[in-house]
């Protein structure tokens, strides 16, 4: 006759469904976490290049048309998809005219708003660039 041995392994039935079921929340936060930051530097990112393209518009324009550079970076930061209400320009001139050769200051700010604040208390974050360049 046979003699059923029983297996040490019968006994552990659900073991991995029960790990996945575990490990499945850790997952999902790490990869919307992943997401967000890299949508945080990617905010940066147009920030920057949106006050840069500030500053080169007003050394163009002798920065003498503050209204057209914050038009300007405005317009380049709305190609992306951010919402742009929530963005603020500033022109200053350091050395106090915009007359050839002073340097011209370009400051964009943004108040960045995380996606995952519909599901979880995450705190906004205040995003800073600036550009500065002298006026030709």
């Amino acid at each position: 006759m046979r003699r059923h041995l029983r297996s040490r392994w019968g006994q552990e039935n659900g073991q991995s469904l029960l790990e996945t079921a575990l490990m499945i929340p850790l997952i999902f936060t790490v990869v919307f976490w992943v997401f967000e930051l890299s949508w945080l530097m990617f905010t940066y990112v147009v920030l920057a290049n949106a006050a840069n393209e500030g500053v080169r518009y007003s050394i163009v324009h002798s920065g003498g048309d503050p209204a057209g550079t914050q038009t300007t970076v405005q317009a380049f930061a709305a190609t992306s998809l951010h919402d742009i209400s929530a963005m603020s320009t500033s022109v200053t001139f350091p050395d106090g005219n915009a007359a050839p050769p002073s340097r011209v200051r370009v400051t964009v700010t943004y108040t960045y708003v995380p996606y995952l604040s519909n599901f979880i208390n995450t705190p906004t974050v205040h995003t800073y660039a600036e550009g500065t360049m002298v006026v030709q």
